[in-house]
């Protein structure tokens, strides 16, 4: 009989025994922290370039995972225009050829205008004479009236108006420039001559005595001759703005003497400049 309740008691212990064994493993398992499920794995990150319908990047999104990485577009570029030649209009070019010969004519006809100008005359060699003196029989005429010193007015034996102006009425000594008193002089005879014969033509005769520079130089008395009728041709064309188509020079040195060049009287009256005014 005791040995009954002593397995009893024994068998109700572990019976008690498993069972705070068991409440404390279901207490343990309910107070210990759960382990996280597994996560899989994430992809790297890239980014994708997205873009609008005109082909150029507007935006940056990553890709998520599962998505496929979108191949960059590649840049649009504006082909080169190359600028078509254009093609000459023959008219214009033809016109512009003909300006270039007219403007090339031009040039040489100004060249050969202004080398006329500075070659002198060419020498004529014209044996001396002395000219004969006015008579009281030379006809008469109606002649342009000039009240300055040193130049005479008349009629040659052609009928042509011939005024004889003195050297010394007109420059200065020794010398080819005008002085302030002989422009006066050529102004008056240019007004008197204009209103004479305006339609008329001038030519300036130049001459000199036969002591002016080497008296044994022919040539250069017909240089101061020339020289001196240019000063006063241009004085005529750019000062009195007389038609240059309408005067001319002409230069004889002592070849025309018109007193005696062995007394300084009749150099100082060969030593002259006359302008003759023509019927155009």
């Amino acid at each position: 009989m005791f040995t009954c309740t002593l397995r009893s008691s024994v068998a109700y212990s572990v019976a008690v025994l498993l069972t705070v064994v068991l409440v404390a493993c279901a207490g343990c398992r309910v107070m210990s922290p759960k382990t996280p499920p597994p996560t899989p794995p994430i992809a790297p990150v890239t980014q994708v370039q997205n873009t609008d319908e005109t082909g150029f990047y507007t935006a940056f999104r990553p890709i998520m995972p599962g998505e496929q990485f979108a191949e960059p577009i590649p840049e649009r570029k504006t082909p080169k225009i190359e600028p078509n030649p254009e093609v000459p209009n023959p008219e214009v070019v033809a016109a512009q050829s003909k300006v270039e010969e007219l403007n090339r004519r031009i040039t040489e006809l100004e060249t050969q205008l202004e080398e006329a100008r500075q070659a002198p005359p060419p020498v004529v060699e014209v044996e001396p004479m002395l000219l004969p003196e006015k008579t009281a029989n030379t006809p008469a005429r109606s002649l342009p009236v000039i009240n300055k010193q040193g130049v005479k007015v008349f009629a040659d034996e052609s009928q042509n108006v011939r005024i004889e102006i003195a050297d010394g009425a007109l420059f200065m000594p020794n010398a080819w420039q005008l002085t302030a008193s002989g422009e006066e002089t050529l102004r008056a005879i240019a007004a008197e001559l204009r209103a004479y014969d305006a339609k008329s033509v001038l030519d300036i005769e130049g001459h000199t005595d036969s002591l002016v520079g080497d008296p044994s130089n022919s040539t250069q008395k017909h240089e101061v001759s020339s020289v001196k009728t240019k000063v006063i041709m241009d004085f005529f064309v750019n000062a009195l703005r007389w038609d240059i188509s309408h005067i001319g020079t002409s230069s004889f040195g002592h070849s025309r003497p018109i007193a005696d060049n062995n007394t300084p009287e009749g150099r100082e009256r060969n030593n002259r400049i006359e302008i003759v005014q023509k019927p155009e």
